[in-house]
């Protein structure tokens, strides 16, 4: 019997009055609950005899849990026999992938895919040396971050690989991260942040507002990702503890062209720039990254570099080094130890007197 097996649909099945009854879910080739006159079970069907395999009882064994056993079973029979067998590589990720599917997050995985499906390896998986990865990285990624998680990625890949003795080693065990050590210093030049916030403003949408309050306000990504109109309270933002990096309620004016901004969306949906109705937080982050940089034709930034751009500016224009770190809610800088105890001045006013100075500098940059 075929179905779709969900949660509800597997509660509402029916124990046979005699015999057994099998239940095969359309989704998961293979897989299906066994239903006796005692128990429900979850199987998996294999090989070219169509064996059958128990996984579990229901419900000590989650629908979700049983097809992901499933799944991973599947694909470990096709890559079984002799332990010495050649295992091709994409047949290895496959499995791989499929063992990832049901246990990690969304963005996590779609890394996974990225860079385990697109890098070009074939052929048996034991023949990839360190040398092979290493080239493949460099040359499918350009900025150190990528480069890191991939790395990453492909030495997490392999030591799955070794456990379920597909190679004998790991090739990447003897490296570290490439650029574990590497600070960034990428700051965009005058010209660079007028071409970018020309773009952004021009083509408004979700990431687009999303980069010109970064730009506009200094602060991290996912405060603004986040925002919601209770957190706006006249021209300042006023971030709760629970969303902030230090866990401490941040204040920060907002200077006129950012509450335009914020003004000038429709539908009061703040969170998602009036582009849909759902509450999610803003998914997609490195494909639209990608998408940005190559329509402005500027070199690679990452959207944390905005950040240290506001903060070099105000440098240029006079700030002093606390007010800044006031705006970008920093608590390590200098104010810190005893002076942060004892110190307990807003700095607001001067907050304001530096965000006007900084939005009369963007204003004759972009009218130039």
């Amino acid at each position: 019997m075929q179905m779709r097996l969900t949660d509800l649909g597997v509660k509402k099945l029916s124990l046979a009055a005699k015999g057994q009854v099998t239940h095969w879910d359309t989704t998961t080739p293979g897989f299906g609950v066994r239903c006796s006159s005692k128990r429900k079970s979850f199987v998996v069907m294999y090989g070219k005899e169509r064996r059958l395999k128990t996984l579990g009882r229901y419900p000590e064994l989650s629908l979700v849990d049983a097809r992901k056993d499933a799944r991973l079973f599947i694909a470990m029979q096709n890559l079984s026999g002799d332990p010495q067998a050649k295992h091709e590589y994409q047949t290895v990720v496959e499995a791989y992938l499929n063992d990832c599917r049901d246990r990690l997050r969304t963005s996590t995985l779609k890394g996974y895919v990225l860079y385990l499906s697109n890098i070009p390896f074939s052929g048996n998986i034991g023949d990839i040396t360190q040398a092979d990865i290493i080239k493949g990285i460099e040359t499918y990624t350009k900025s150190p971050s990528s480069q890191n998680y991939a790395f990453t990625t492909f030495k997490v890949f392999f030591n799955w690989a070794v456990r379920r003795q597909f190679v004998a080693s790991n090739p990447l065990n003897a490296l570290k991260r490439p650029n574990r050590n590497i600070a960034r210093d990428r700051v965009l030049s005058d010209e660079e942040l007028k071409t970018l916030l020309q773009f952004t403003l021009h083509r408004r949408g979700r990431f687009h507002d999303i980069v010109t309050l970064l730009a506009l306000t200094g602060q991290r990504k996912s405060e603004i990702a986040g925002l919601q109109w209770s957190e706006v309270d006249g021209d300042t933002l006023v971030f709760p503890p629970d969303r902030t990096k230090n866990k401490r309620e941040h204040r920060v004016p907002l200077c006129p062209q950012a509450l335009e901004l914020l003004h000038s969306v429709e539908g009061g949906q703040l969170h998602v720039f009036g582009t849909s109705s759902d509450d999610q937080p803003y998914n997609g982050w490195s494909k639209a990254q990608r998408r940005i940089v190559k329509e402005t034709e500027l070199d690679h930034f990452t959207l944390h570099d905005l950040r240290r751009t506001f903060s070099t500016i105000h440098a240029k224009i006079g700030t002093p080094i606390h007010v800044t770190e006031k705006l970008l809610n920093h608590v390590s800088g200098s104010i810190s130890g005893v002076a942060a105890v004892y110190n307990r001045h807003s700095y607001i006013d001067e907050m304001r007197a530096a965000v006007a100075a900084y939005d009369e500098y963007l204003a004759k940059l972009l009218s130039d």
